[in-house]
Protein backbone atom coordinates (compact mmCIF):
# COMPACT_ATOMS: atom_id res chain seq x y z
CA UNK A 1 0.00 0.00 0.00
CA UNK A 2 2.87 2.36 0.83
CA UNK A 3 4.33 1.76 -2.64
CA UNK A 4 1.05 2.82 -4.27
CA UNK A 5 0.92 6.00 -2.15
CA UNK A 6 4.47 6.85 -3.20
CA UNK A 7 3.52 6.19 -6.81
CA UNK A 8 0.58 8.61 -6.53
CA UNK A 9 2.78 11.40 -5.14
CA UNK A 10 5.38 10.72 -7.84
CA UNK A 11 2.76 11.35 -10.51
CA UNK A 12 1.54 14.47 -8.73
CA UNK A 13 5.09 15.84 -8.90
CA UNK A 14 5.64 14.66 -12.47
CA UNK A 15 2.59 16.47 -13.85
CA UNK A 16 3.74 20.08 -13.13
CA UNK A 17 7.18 19.17 -14.50
CA UNK A 18 5.50 18.12 -17.76
CA UNK A 19 3.59 21.41 -17.85
CA UNK A 20 6.80 23.37 -17.33
CA UNK A 21 8.68 21.42 -20.01
CA UNK A 22 5.64 21.30 -22.32
CA UNK A 23 6.34 17.62 -22.74
CA UNK A 24 3.86 14.97 -21.60
CA UNK A 25 6.02 12.20 -23.02
CA UNK A 26 8.26 12.30 -19.91
CA UNK A 27 5.53 10.15 -18.35
CA UNK A 28 6.71 7.24 -20.53
CA UNK A 29 10.16 7.37 -18.95
CA UNK A 30 8.70 7.02 -15.47
CA UNK A 31 6.45 4.16 -16.63
CA UNK A 32 9.44 1.86 -17.13
CA UNK A 33 11.34 3.06 -14.06
CA UNK A 34 8.48 2.15 -11.73
CA UNK A 35 8.65 -1.60 -12.33
CA UNK A 36 12.30 -1.95 -11.38
CA UNK A 37 11.88 0.35 -8.34
CA UNK A 38 8.93 -1.72 -7.13
CA UNK A 39 10.73 -5.01 -7.74
CA UNK A 40 13.75 -3.74 -5.81
CA UNK A 41 11.59 -2.60 -2.87
CA UNK A 42 9.77 -5.95 -2.69
CA UNK A 43 13.02 -7.88 -3.01
CA UNK A 44 14.54 -5.89 -0.14
CA UNK A 45 11.67 -5.98 2.36
CA UNK A 46 10.20 -9.47 1.87
CA UNK A 47 11.67 -12.90 2.45
CA UNK A 48 12.98 -14.19 -0.85
CA UNK A 49 14.38 -17.30 -2.49
CA UNK A 50 17.04 -17.79 -5.14
CA UNK A 51 14.28 -17.95 -7.77
CA UNK A 52 12.99 -14.53 -6.67
CA UNK A 53 16.48 -13.13 -7.27
CA UNK A 54 16.57 -14.66 -10.78
CA UNK A 55 13.15 -13.14 -11.56
CA UNK A 56 14.33 -9.75 -10.29
CA UNK A 57 17.43 -9.81 -12.51
CA UNK A 58 15.43 -10.84 -15.57
CA UNK A 59 13.08 -7.91 -14.91
CA UNK A 60 16.14 -5.69 -14.40
CA UNK A 61 17.56 -6.72 -17.80
CA UNK A 62 14.15 -5.98 -19.36
CA UNK A 63 14.09 -2.56 -17.70
CA UNK A 64 17.72 -1.71 -18.57
CA UNK A 65 17.17 -2.51 -22.25
CA UNK A 66 14.05 -0.37 -22.49
CA UNK A 67 15.32 2.45 -20.27
CA UNK A 68 18.57 2.83 -22.22
CA UNK A 69 16.62 2.91 -25.50
CA UNK A 70 14.12 5.50 -24.21
CA UNK A 71 16.78 7.70 -22.56
CA UNK A 72 19.00 7.69 -25.66
CA UNK A 73 16.02 8.48 -27.86
CA UNK A 74 15.06 11.36 -25.55
CA UNK A 75 18.60 12.76 -25.61
CA UNK A 76 18.71 12.61 -29.42
CA UNK A 77 15.14 13.90 -29.82
CA UNK A 78 14.32 16.00 -26.71
CA UNK A 79 11.02 17.28 -28.08
CA UNK A 80 7.60 15.88 -27.19
CA UNK A 81 6.57 12.53 -28.63
CA UNK A 82 4.19 12.96 -31.63
CA UNK A 83 1.44 11.00 -29.83
CA UNK A 84 1.24 13.53 -27.02
CA UNK A 85 1.90 16.52 -29.25
CA UNK A 86 -1.14 15.56 -31.31
CA UNK A 87 -3.33 15.58 -28.18
CA UNK A 88 -1.88 18.94 -27.14
CA UNK A 89 -3.48 20.51 -30.22
CA UNK A 90 -6.66 18.41 -30.27
CA UNK A 91 -7.80 18.57 -26.64
CA UNK A 92 -9.77 21.64 -25.61
CA UNK A 93 -8.86 21.60 -21.90
CA UNK A 94 -5.44 20.10 -22.35
CA UNK A 95 -3.97 20.48 -18.85
CA UNK A 96 -7.00 19.11 -17.00
CA UNK A 97 -7.57 16.33 -19.51
CA UNK A 98 -3.92 15.30 -19.63
CA UNK A 99 -3.79 15.10 -15.82
CA UNK A 100 -6.66 12.60 -15.76
CA UNK A 101 -6.32 10.88 -19.13
CA UNK A 102 -2.53 10.66 -19.31
CA UNK A 103 -1.10 10.77 -15.78
CA UNK A 104 -3.80 9.33 -13.54
CA UNK A 105 -4.90 6.77 -16.14
CA UNK A 106 -1.32 5.62 -16.61
CA UNK A 107 -0.89 5.40 -12.84
CA UNK A 108 -4.00 3.21 -12.58
CA UNK A 109 -2.79 0.94 -15.40
CA UNK A 110 0.62 0.75 -13.78
CA UNK A 111 -0.92 -0.42 -10.49
CA UNK A 112 -2.96 -3.09 -12.31
CA UNK A 113 0.04 -4.31 -14.27
CA UNK A 114 2.23 -4.31 -11.12
CA UNK A 115 -0.09 -6.54 -9.09
CA UNK A 116 1.65 -9.84 -10.02
CA UNK A 117 4.96 -8.48 -8.71
CA UNK A 118 3.46 -8.22 -5.22
CA UNK A 119 2.38 -11.85 -5.38
CA UNK A 120 5.53 -13.16 -7.04
CA UNK A 121 7.83 -11.62 -4.43
CA UNK A 122 5.57 -12.23 -1.42
CA UNK A 123 4.76 -15.93 -1.92
CA UNK A 124 6.99 -18.92 -2.51
CA UNK A 125 7.55 -19.66 -6.19
CA UNK A 126 8.43 -23.21 -7.12
CA UNK A 127 10.95 -24.58 -9.58
CA UNK A 128 8.84 -26.40 -12.14
CA UNK A 129 8.15 -26.63 -15.88
CA UNK A 130 6.59 -23.13 -15.96
CA UNK A 131 9.51 -21.36 -14.29
CA UNK A 132 12.14 -23.12 -16.42
CA UNK A 133 10.13 -22.39 -19.57
CA UNK A 134 9.77 -18.72 -18.59
CA UNK A 135 13.51 -18.38 -18.02
CA UNK A 136 14.14 -19.98 -21.44
CA UNK A 137 11.56 -17.73 -23.15
CA UNK A 138 13.02 -14.69 -21.39
CA UNK A 139 16.37 -15.46 -23.00
CA UNK A 140 14.64 -15.82 -26.39
CA UNK A 141 12.73 -12.58 -25.74
CA UNK A 142 15.94 -10.68 -25.01
CA UNK A 143 17.68 -12.07 -28.13
CA UNK A 144 14.75 -11.32 -30.48
CA UNK A 145 13.97 -7.86 -29.11
CA UNK A 146 17.65 -6.89 -29.21
CA UNK A 147 17.99 -8.15 -32.80
CA UNK A 148 14.81 -6.26 -33.80
CA UNK A 149 16.12 -3.07 -32.20
CA UNK A 150 19.52 -3.41 -33.90
CA UNK A 151 17.89 -4.07 -37.28
CA UNK A 152 15.62 -1.06 -36.89
CA UNK A 153 18.50 1.16 -35.78
CA UNK A 154 20.64 0.14 -38.77
CA UNK A 155 17.74 0.71 -41.15
CA UNK A 156 17.02 4.20 -39.79
CA UNK A 157 20.63 5.22 -40.39
CA UNK A 158 20.55 4.36 -44.11
CA UNK A 159 16.87 4.68 -45.03
CA UNK A 160 15.48 7.10 -47.54
CA UNK A 161 12.51 9.18 -46.47
CA UNK A 162 9.91 7.03 -48.23
CA UNK A 163 11.33 3.61 -47.24
CA UNK A 164 9.64 1.22 -44.78
CA UNK A 165 11.48 -1.49 -42.87
CA UNK A 166 10.14 -4.75 -44.35
CA UNK A 167 13.13 -7.11 -44.09
CA UNK A 168 14.79 -9.30 -41.46
CA UNK A 169 12.42 -9.97 -38.52
CA UNK A 170 10.07 -7.29 -39.86
CA UNK A 171 9.12 -9.39 -42.89
CA UNK A 172 7.25 -11.76 -40.53
CA UNK A 173 5.67 -9.16 -38.24
CA UNK A 174 5.32 -5.39 -38.44
CA UNK A 175 6.06 -5.16 -34.71
CA UNK A 176 8.21 -8.17 -33.70
CA UNK A 177 9.58 -6.35 -30.64
CA UNK A 178 6.05 -5.75 -29.31
CA UNK A 179 5.12 -9.39 -29.86
CA UNK A 180 8.06 -10.60 -27.80
CA UNK A 181 7.30 -7.99 -25.15
CA UNK A 182 3.87 -9.59 -24.80
CA UNK A 183 5.41 -13.08 -24.60
CA UNK A 184 7.77 -11.92 -21.85
CA UNK A 185 4.87 -10.73 -19.67
CA UNK A 186 2.73 -13.74 -20.54
CA UNK A 187 5.16 -16.06 -18.85
CA UNK A 188 5.52 -13.85 -15.78
CA UNK A 189 1.75 -14.16 -15.52
CA UNK A 190 1.95 -17.94 -15.95
CA UNK A 191 4.42 -18.15 -13.06
CA UNK A 192 1.86 -16.33 -10.93
CA UNK A 193 -0.87 -18.83 -11.95
CA UNK A 194 0.65 -21.06 -9.27
CA UNK A 195 -0.80 -18.55 -6.81
CA UNK A 196 -3.84 -17.07 -8.55
CA UNK A 197 -5.70 -17.57 -11.85
CA UNK A 198 -6.16 -13.78 -12.04
CA UNK A 199 -2.52 -13.46 -13.09
CA UNK A 200 -3.49 -13.45 -16.77
CA UNK A 201 -5.21 -10.08 -16.31
CA UNK A 202 -1.74 -8.56 -16.17
CA UNK A 203 -0.73 -10.00 -19.53
CA UNK A 204 -4.08 -9.11 -21.11
CA UNK A 205 -3.75 -5.46 -20.05
CA UNK A 206 -0.21 -5.18 -21.48
CA UNK A 207 -1.19 -6.88 -24.76
CA UNK A 208 -4.40 -4.89 -25.23
CA UNK A 209 -2.48 -1.65 -24.64
CA UNK A 210 0.06 -2.67 -27.27
CA UNK A 211 -2.56 -3.72 -29.83
CA UNK A 212 -5.43 -1.30 -29.41
CA UNK A 213 -4.59 1.71 -27.24
CA UNK A 214 -1.21 3.32 -27.52
CA UNK A 215 1.80 1.84 -29.28
CA UNK A 216 0.65 0.05 -32.45
CA UNK A 217 -2.47 2.18 -33.17
CA UNK A 218 -0.45 5.39 -32.92
CA UNK A 219 2.15 4.17 -35.41
CA UNK A 220 -0.52 2.80 -37.75
CA UNK A 221 -2.28 6.17 -37.67
CA UNK A 222 0.95 7.90 -38.62
CA UNK A 223 1.31 5.75 -41.75
CA UNK A 224 -2.34 5.56 -42.80
CA UNK A 225 -1.69 7.60 -45.96
CA UNK A 226 1.62 5.97 -46.81
CA UNK A 227 1.16 3.79 -49.90
CA UNK A 228 4.27 1.67 -49.26
CA UNK A 229 3.23 0.99 -45.71
CA UNK A 230 -0.28 -0.01 -46.75
CA UNK A 231 1.16 -2.58 -49.18
CA UNK A 232 3.40 -3.86 -46.40
CA UNK A 233 0.39 -4.00 -44.08
CA UNK A 234 -1.64 -6.10 -46.53
CA UNK A 235 0.92 -8.92 -46.61
CA UNK A 236 2.44 -8.81 -43.09
CA UNK A 237 0.85 -9.53 -39.71
CA UNK A 238 0.91 -6.68 -37.23
CA UNK A 239 1.78 -8.79 -34.20
CA UNK A 240 2.10 -12.57 -34.51
CA UNK A 241 5.13 -13.48 -36.67
CA UNK A 242 4.39 -15.63 -39.69
CA UNK A 243 5.79 -16.02 -43.21
CA UNK A 244 2.59 -14.70 -44.75
CA UNK A 245 -0.47 -12.84 -43.53
CA UNK A 246 -3.28 -15.23 -42.63
CA UNK A 247 -4.90 -13.35 -39.74
CA UNK A 248 -5.44 -9.79 -38.59
CA UNK A 249 -2.81 -9.84 -35.87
Amino acid sequence: MEAIIWLFFAYLLLFPVSIYLKDNSIVDIFWWIWFIILSGILLYFWEISFLHIIIFWIIFVWWARLASYIFLKKIKKPWEDPRYKKWRYEWKYFKIRSFFQVFLLQMFLMIVISIPLFFIFKWDIWWNMFTFLWIFLSILWFIYETIADIQKSKFLKIRKKWEILMSWLFQYSRYPNYFWESIFWLWISIIWIQISIFSLIWWWVITLLLLFVSWIPMIEERYKDDENYQKYKQKTNAFIPFYKKIWKF
